[in-house]
């Protein structure tokens, strides 16, 4: 669940948290360049936190987790779960320094397939 997700233990690795970063910055490239390659970068972001623990860079992992879920795949409750625990990965101290990018993304690509139209907008 997005709950359990959320409280994974923090990254204490200095070396998994400087490649989190990087693909982090890696994924925006790739999604012009050669976006069929995106989702492989997220896969890896995702797993990197699932096992090595979360960073700040595990919120736009998860949010873009989410985006891949709601739209490629078909699986919408499953992405607005995803989107969830990227939103409250956020809450934890120290985890905000990719606040926009992640509420953009979960906000603009994930919510409105579940949600009525209402919720989305106001």
């Amino acid at each position: 669940t997005a709950e359990d997700i959320a409280n994974l233990p923090e990254l204490d690795d200095e070396l998994y948290e400087m490649g989190q970063r990087m693909n982090e910055h890696l994924a925006t490239s790739v999604y012009r360049v050669e976006p069929t390659m995106l989702p492989l970068v997220i896969f890896s972001m995702v797993t990197t936190s699932l096992k090595h623990g979360l960073s700040p860079s595990s919120t736009v992992a998860f949010a873009a987790l989410a985006l891949l879920l709601c739209g490629r795949f078909g699986k919408p409750h499953e992405g607005r779960e995803m989107a969830k625990a990227a939103e409250l990965i956020l809450e934890r101290p120290g985890m905000r320094s990719s606040t926009s990018n992640t509420i953009f993304v979960t906000q603009t690509f994930c919510y409105h397939w579940t949600s009525p139209l209402q919720d989305t907008i106001a």
